[in-house]
């Protein structure tokens, strides 16, 4: 990886300096439905930019200290801050408004160190309550202060950030219960930049927009939005969450004169679409849906595409969808489908993992794509446990194995953690990615496809974000435990992720087991009773799908034995119980 002293600044200067073409289209979506456009040029959002700069400076940042995003919804003058934090070399550290419960962002902000918090109207007011009372020393500012804050003057933006410097720091989902903070530099958002634009083919002349649905506290739209804020000519379309319009917004923006649109995504998106088009809801008809999407680069990611979701994208679009691969450590993207592959050669590759063997074992894998070289490489290995005979060593084609992945993309350091971070890289390759996969030979060119198999870490996969079991455990104890007056230690439970109704969504499966008769007088005997009160209290990230009550099994150390537990889950769910 590279450690030379080019700024990471001149791509944002080239982009916005003297430009006053339009940059970013903001859709705010009332409770009703109702559409409210806004829209900011190149010189405006600049402007803005350099007030997020002073607002950080006049709190005393400067480089390398970081600011927690308390957003709510994704938010245009987030990414304001994003943009200023550049002019200072301040770090953002994202704040998951999806999941993170009061605890885990105080945690994030110990971690992080940082000096202060942005916050919006939507942010949880309670939350922002206790973060004041906890860290009194912390500001905390509003973005609707913003617009008549003053301008950070132009000898004071440095002038000079190392490439190492860290962009943003994002969070992990945290196998372990507690996240880590991934620290970016800017190094990994210049290869992103390039690795995006090969993988996609976008031209330097291309009339180009991408359009954003995905959370920016996650990797994903923070890759897509510092790449359009690096590329001159480029729009942002945003929206701040997903909801039915959507589909209206996209379609009627791609009857635009854009030679380009890209549109990260993830199949649960397109679960919806069906859904909506099955009961005659459609925000928008069929017909100019259509039209829309097929001018769509439609960038998905975050779960496996099976058949069922290649069959709507082909459906709605008339083609195959342009997947990628990737994590938070690897600044988005890894490995991505080829987009000069002839549609049928795509289609043929996506049946042969669906459809393979290993010897006489069914070994079924989503086609993910390949590396970008020389931006991006993958190899599929052995083990990437150290002092194991086959630590590193190549599977052959075929045979699944590790995933890890080399090349200037890659995190720098997991915050605060330098075990942690030594353990997953070894000679510039990167282990952590956990992530089962094989290669097979392409039919149509000899070269190697990469195939997605199985993930070896306790997550589980729901709207495109994974969440650690530990983290939705903890969660649903804490409910059990309130709504039924029981101290934690008189019951057990887990959860497990398991494909029942989705080929890419994970069911939130969750064993309990109750530990004395006492216990079991207090709990209602019905098992779909008891999870849908359970299911009125939790975060959506946590919701039961299935409850059974039942024995965890756990080995001598205490850890859940979850292999053994999605096996009897499995055989549950057969028999119907």
């Amino acid at each position: 990886m590279s450690s030379d002293n080019r700024s990471g600044l001149p791509e944002y200067l080239d982009a916005f300096e003297g430009r006053e073409d339009d940059f970013l289209f903001y859709y705010d979506i009332d409770k009703s439905g109702r559409i409210n456009r806004r829209h900011w040029s190149r010189k405006e959002f600049y402007s803005l930019a350099h007030k997020a700069a002073e607002v950080l400076r006049s709190n005393e940042l400067k480089k390398g200290d970081c600011f927690c995003l308390c957003v709510g919804a994704n938010q245009p003058l987030d990414l304001a801050f994003r943009l200023g934090a550049t002019m200072i070399g301040a770090i953002p550290a994202t704040i998951n408004w999806q999941a993170d419960t009061l605890e885990r962002i105080k945690y994030k902000i110990k971690l992080t160190h940082s000096r202060l918090i942005i916050r919006d109207d939507v942010f949880k007011a309670d939350h922002l309550a206790d973060l004041q009372n906890q860290f009194p020393e912390i500001s905390i500012f509003h973005l609707t202060e913003l617009e008549n804050s003053d301008k950070l003057e132009s000898a004071k933006v440095v002038q000079e950030l190392p490439d190492e410097a860290t962009r943003i720091t994002i969070f992990t989902s945290g196998t372990t219960g507690l996240p880590k903070g991934v620290e970016l530099p800017y190094r990994s958002y210049r290869t992103n930049r390039a690795t995006f634009e090969q993988f996609l083919q976008i031209d330097h002349k291309d009339r180009f927009a991408v359009f954003i649905v995905n959370p920016l506290h996650h990797a994903n739209s923070t890759a897509i939005t510092d790449w359009a804020m690096r590329r001159p000519g480029t729009h942002i379309h945003l929206l701040p969450r997903y909801a039915t319009v959507y589909w209206k917004i996209l379609a009627q923006t791609a009857e635009g004169s854009y030679d380009r649109i890209v549109a990260p995504t993830v199949s649960r998106h397109f679960d919806y679409l069906e859904a909506l088009d099955n009961a005659n809801r459609l925000p928008v008809s069929v017909d100019k849906l259509k039209a829309g999407m097929a001018k769509v680069d439609f960038l998905i990611g975050s779960a496996p595409v099976g058949p069922k979701t290649i069959e709507r994208l082909l459906h709605y679009t008339g083609r195959i969808p342009a997947v990628r691969f990737g994590a938070t450590e690897t600044c988005l993207q890894c490995i991505g489908i080829p987009m000069s592959l002839p549609e049928d050669a795509k289609r043929k590759a996506f049946e042969k993992g669906w459809y393979y063997n290993h010897g006489d074992t069914p070994q079924p894998g989503y086609y993910i794509g390949r590396p970008h070289q020389p931006h991006t490489d993958a190899r599929i290995v052995k083990s990437i446990t150290t002092g194991e005979p086959d630590f590193m060593q190549d599977s052959e084609t075929g045979r699944p194995g590790y995933l890890a992945v080399s090349g200037n993309h890659l995190m720098s350091a997991y915050t605060r953690a330098p075990d942690q971070t030594q353990g997953v890289f070894h000679h510039n390759w990167y282990m952590g990615l956990k992530d089962i996969c094989y290669t097979l030979v392409s039919d149509h060119d000899g070269e190697l496809d990469y195939y997605w198999m199985s993930r070896d870490s306790m997550m589980l996969i729901r709207g495109g974000a994974n969440y650690a079991y530990d983290q939705i455990n903890t969660e649903i104890q804490a409910a059990l435990a309130d709504q039924y007056n029981l101290n934690i230690e008189a019951f057990d439970l887990a959860v497990v992720g398991l494909k029942v109704e989705s080929e890419h969504e994970d069911a939130c499966c969750l064993t309990l087991e109750v530990k004395s008769p006492m216990t079991k007088k207090k709990l209602p005997s019905d098992a779909t009773l008891l999870k849908n009160t359970l299911n009125q209290t939790v975060s959506k990230s946590a919701k039961i799908d299935y409850l059974r009550f039942g024995t965890i099994p756990r080995n001598f150390k205490g850890t859940v034995l979850v292999k053994k537990l999605a096996a009897e889950w499995k055989i549950w769910l057969q028999q119907g119980d």
